[in-house]
């Protein structure tokens, strides 16, 4: 009896050491992956706003959005065919700027809402919304979407670098409680001209990342 509960206090011991193996292994790889599909969704939004950027002939702030918006929000503008292979269903503006439910966007989204040439907007094309791969994604943990600011402020939340008007702000103005981590501004690159500043911080409910970009525009 005492050599039965002696080997089977061994083995407990040893189970126990094999699932906890197992969980933090599990854990690494569940890090590893989350972060992996941040990465590619964050890569894959920014090469479709600076590609717009790069096309765009102006940019505005904040004159865009849909009612309800309560995120700032960034206008391109892409008004000619030069280069010459660039399709005239591409002509007209580009507004960015993040879904909060009351918009006509779902909370979260990472918008990118284009209006024809004398056409009418488009809906939301959440540019978090690609598919997610990852090695051990659990069935409920939810897709990339912005974060959103809490109180005390989440240090992952981008600050917006100039104010509402345009100015610049000594520091970064803090994007409001409540309000979804897209910071959005602008400012003056080589020569004068100006450039578009993105940030943004997103989640997949796993990890979090934040991710930065400045846009400079063909004109």
């Amino acid at each position: 009896m005492v050599e039965l509960l002696l080997a089977v206090s061994i083995g407990a011991v040893v189970l126990l050491g094999v699932f906890s193996m197992y969980r933090a292994m599990a854990g690494v790889l569940n890090e590893a992956s989350s972060q992996a599909a941040l990465q590619r969704q964050a890569t894959l939004a920014l090469q479709v706003i600076t590609s717009q950027g790069w096309r765009a002939s102006s940019i505005a702030f904040n004159t865009c959005a849909p009612a309800g918006t309560t995120s700032r929000s960034m206008q391109l503008t892409v008004s000619d065919t030069s280069p010459a292979s660039l399709p005239a269903t591409q002509l007209g503006t580009y507004c960015y700027f993040a879904g909060n439910g009351a918009n006509g966007a779902p909370a979260g989204a990472l918008c990118q809402r284009f209006t024809p040439l004398g056409g009418v907007a488009g809906p939301c094309w959440n540019l978090l919304s690609g598919p997610q791969p990852a090695l051990m994604r659990q069935t409920a943990q939810p897709g990339v979407a912005l974060i959103q600011q809490t109180a005390p402020a989440d240090p992952l939340c981008p600050m917006n670098p100039t104010d509402a008007a345009g100015g610049p702000v000594a520091g970064g103005q803090a994007i409001a409680t409540g309000a979804h981590c897209l910071a959005l501004g602008q400012s003056t690159g080589p020569g004068g001209q100006e450039t578009g500043d993105v940030a943004f911080a997103i989640t997949d409910g796993f990890s979090s990342m934040t991710f930065t970009a400045s846009l400079m525009l063909r004109n």
